[in-house]
């Protein structure tokens, strides 16, 4: 797994996700389900990435797949996001334990999904949210 790209997507998060205060625009519900090759995807982080403003908004999905979005602009915010057009990431970091030369144990990270969704550029993935929001959302990757 390639650090820099977790610390990276999580700086956008803090810097542009994270915001408080009387004149935040209104959050719309947000949800849905990632699947890869069909199957739900648990564990993953869906990052969504705002066209034009710095309201983005993230889940973490449960074992069926299913999230459900968040601006996290305070702690304890309420859910969903701020409707307008988004690019989507989805990354999932697998921790193995290994055991290394002289019997001393340590960690491989790798990616549990694609690479090639951890990124706005190759993702693929792109979401407008109406006014209305969307509860329906589906991420379907593929391995191949």
């Amino acid at each position: 797994m390639n650090s820099k790209l977790v610390v990276a997507a999580l700086s956008l998060l803090v810097l542009f996700g994270c915001r408080s205060g009387p004149n935040l625009p209104a959050t719309v519900p947000a949800e849905g389900t990632v699947t890869l090759d069909g199957q739900p995807v648990g564990e993953a982080t869906v990052l969504l990435i705002a066209d034009v403003g710095n309201y983005n908004a993230s889940a973490i999905t449960d074992k069926d797949g299913k999230f459900k979005l968040s601006t996290a602009f305070a702690e304890g915010d309420k859910l969903g996001a701020v409707p307008g057009s988004y690019k989507i990431t989805i990354s999932k970091t697998v921790v193995e334990q290994a055991t290394t030369k002289g019997g001393e144990s340590g960690a491989n990270v790798k990616y549990g999904v694609p690479v090639k969704y951890s990124t706005i550029g190759t993702s693929g993935f792109t979401l407008t949210l109406s006014d209305k929001g969307d509860k329906e959302i589906k991420l379907d990757m593929k391995s191949k």
